[in-house]
């Protein structure tokens, strides 16, 4: 709590003196600590000291958090001005035992709080961070969502990055493949699209800035593609098929490109960059992640449950969004796949060189050696 204090605290630096600030806090119930007011008719000294103040205690009632937050704007007469955006800030961990716990009633309210231009941006603090109901009910315009699981982490994301995590770009973003010999097979890296959809390729309600580092480079989001022929392709090396983009600046135009490229036909691999080949790295990697949680939580329980779904001990005690830990178990299967797959990381990173990789190194070691 206190690392969360001073996080926020933190915020009130990248505000300008225009900018209006509210500080609202809930458990049971909601409470507002600083009622919306001009940065400039504040008094910071005192108001850091105030959140410096603030205890965790009670339930998790994010219903009326929101409501709460919802109704400090009512008072603003500029909150349509178009050279600003309304945004709460909701810091949680997402599992709410109190108040409306309805997901439909929380997607609601977020949809119609974005209609009237006010979005939310929700920070997962914790380890138990509850993501299945957060990327649920952020699927709205101008809503987004990030997770925190240490001081270091936090604290980029909410000094370093502040301005690029509450900024958004555009919205209602839409990317389709047109081909006549290809189909799209599988999306990685862009849950909301719907495949189902002749040709879709990436469906984003908003799009955020990523930073771009000292060498010019950026280090954001990738989409990637998998795709399958509609037909037999015989002595074909190259295939003509088209990228169309769609999507709306935050007054509502909307504009659309489209762009020719060129699919090559190789019998050998073949990277375009060492950013692509992370992501399919790490697509390999969450892929197996995923198959060893359900094999062998499904082995634990005996009968075949998706990961966010599973019988908890006590349930009864607990409300929808609660989650419990379970045991951690590697069986022998699963530790020689690690080992497989671990070899062929460790030179996929060399090749990369990317030594943020050596994280998902400590991970597949841990989990190789542990013992339970």
């Amino acid at each position: 709590m206190l690392i969360t204090i001073e996080v926020i605290s933190k915020v009130l630096d990248h505000l300008k003196p225009n900018d209006r600030l509210a500080v609202v806090t809930f458990n049971s119930q909601a409470l507002v600590i600083q009622p919306i007011t001009k940065l400039s008719e504040l008094n910071i000294k005192q108001l850091k000291y105030d959140l410096s103040t603030i205890r965790a205690d009670g339930g998790t009632n994010m219903s009326a958090g929101i409501d709460c937050s919802a109704s400090s704007f009512e008072t603003v007469s500029s909150m349509a001005n178009d050279d600003y955006d309304n945004r709460i800030l909701f810091l949680t961990d997402a599992q709410p035992n109190l108040g409306n716990l309805n997901e439909n009633s929380f997607y609601s309210r977020i949809e119609k709080l974005a209609k009237e231009r006010i979005y939310i941006t929700f920070i997962g603090v914790g380890i138990d961070f509850n993501t299945q109901l957060i990327s649920s009910i952020t699927k709205q315009r101008g809503a987004n969502y990030f997770s925190v699981h240490d001081s270091k982490k936090f604290l980029q994301l909410l000094d370093k990055d502040f301005d690029l995590i509450l900024t958004p770009l555009v919205f209602n973003v839409e990317m389709k493949l047109q081909s006549d010999l290809f189909d799209v097979e599988h999306v990685y890296g862009s849950p909301e699209c719907d495949e189902t959809k002749q040709g879709e390729c990436i469906k984003i309600n908003t799009l955020f800035p990523s930073r771009i580092d000292d060498e010019q480079q950026t280090r954001g989001g990738i989409v990637l593609l998998k795709l399958k022929t509609k037909k037999l392709i015989e002595d074909t090396f190259s295939t003509a098929a088209y990228f169309s983009v769609t999507y709306e600046d935050r007054l509502g135009n909307k504009c659309e490109e489209k762009q020719s490229i060129n699919i090559h036909m190789k019998n050998e691999i073949n990277y375009e960059n060492s950013g692509i080949r992370k992501a399919i790295l790490l697509v390999n990697y969450v892929t197996l992640l995923k198959q060893w949680i359900n094999h062998e939580r499904e082995c634990k329980y005996n009968e075949r449950k998706i990961v966010l779904d599973l019988k908890e001990k006590n349930a009864e005690k607990l409300s929808p969004w609660e989650r419990q830990s379970t045991e951690l178990i590697v069986s022998e299967q699963y530790r020689e796949q690690f080992k497989a797959f671990l070899a062929y990381f460790e030179t996929e990173m060399e090749l990369i060189q990317d030594k943020d990789l050596q994280q998902e190194v400590k991970l597949l070691t841990k989990l190789i050696d542990y013992e339970y």
